[in-house]
Formats: C-alpha cells, sequence, structure tokens
C-alpha cells in the first residue's frame, strides 16, 4: 500500500500552503487539502501488493471563488502533466470560504510506482 499524498503535496506545494488532512483553520488561505478516500488492492503477487487504485480528493481553499477557481486550474495542470485525469470537480460556495472539490482516480504500480489513470 503506497501513500500518495507526500508526493503530490510536493508537486502542489509551489501553488498554495498544503496540507495533508483538514487544516485547523480556513484562516490560513489559500490553502490546499490532500485526502485519500480510497486505496484498493487491485493485484497481488507473491503475497504482496503490486496494483493499487487510489481515490484522492483536493479540496483547494481560497478568499475569493476566482482566487480559488485560479488556484484549482494550476493544480490540475499539475496532475494532468503528471498522468492524473481528474474524475470529479466542483466549486463550493456555501461555506465560509471557497472551496474547489476535484477528485482524481488513478492505478500505481507499487514497484515502480508508475500511475495509470483509469
Amino acid at each position: 500500500m503506497t501513500d500518495v499524498k507526500p508526493a503530490v503535496a510536493l508537486l502542489l506545494s509551489d501553488i498554495a500552503e498544503v496540507s495533508l488532512s483538514y487544516p485547523e483553520t480556513a484562516e490560513q488561505l489559500p490553502r490546499i487539502t490532500l485526502t485519500e478516500t480510497g486505496n484498493v488492492s487491485s493485484v497481488m503477487l507473491s503475497g504482496a501488493d503490486r496494483y493499487s487504485i487510489i481515490t484522492l480528493q483536493l479540496d483547494v481553499f481560497a478568499h475569493t471563488a476566482e482566487e480559488c477557481a485560479e488556484l484549482a486550474a494550476q493544480a490540475n495542470a499539475v496532475l494532468a502533466e503528471k498522468g492524473l485525469k481528474r474524475s470529479f470537480g466542483e466549486m463550493l460556495t456555501e461555506e465560509r470560504y471557497p472551496r474547489y472539490c476535484m477528485r482524481y482516480r488513478f492505478g500505481i504500480d507499487e514497484l515502480t510506482y508508475r500511475t495509470v489513470s483509469l
């Protein structure tokens, strides 16, 4: 089982502050929060995980909806460049601060760490 959140956080760190779980305070904006919502073993070889399917959620928080959308687009471009395809995206504005929620679903080879979009 591979934890991809630290590697993804590093990729996104030039865009905004990145948290690996929901921050205690939303006032430290802008912020990207990473949550792994699924990590399923798909192939096992010799009693070990070889290929897993991972669902990763990114929540981009900002002071305005425009800033939030811009940062979400930048984050998506970085992940798309690495071969991750977004499976969901939605701007949420009913909270105190705008949030753009995106989900990525992909496979990962546990031996080579190569990712495959699903």
